[in-house]
């Protein structure tokens, strides 16, 4: 399976869509799973993802993602 597809179960909840530093994450579009630095109560969610080559670092909104769900567990 590609590891770069958005594996979630469903739509985010209120329940599940709160993000904490730690957090594996993916652009509801999908991508690369993205690692949460840091997230504010603004809406706003900074995270960063190696591409192979270097590290990137943005601010998303929080409607954007979902928590990464890995397809081998």
């Amino acid at each position: 399976m590609n590891a770069f597809s958005p594996w979630f179960n469903g739509t985010p909840t209120p329940e599940t869509d709160a993000f904490e530093v730690g957090d594996i994450v993916t652009l509801i579009s999908g991508g690369p799973p993205l690692t949460v630095l840091n997230a504010c109560d603004c809406g706003a969610v900074e995270v960063a993802w190696f591409d192979g080559s270097s590290l990137s670092v943005q601010d998303l909104p929080e409607e954007a993602l979902v928590h990464w769900v890995d397809p081998d567990e």
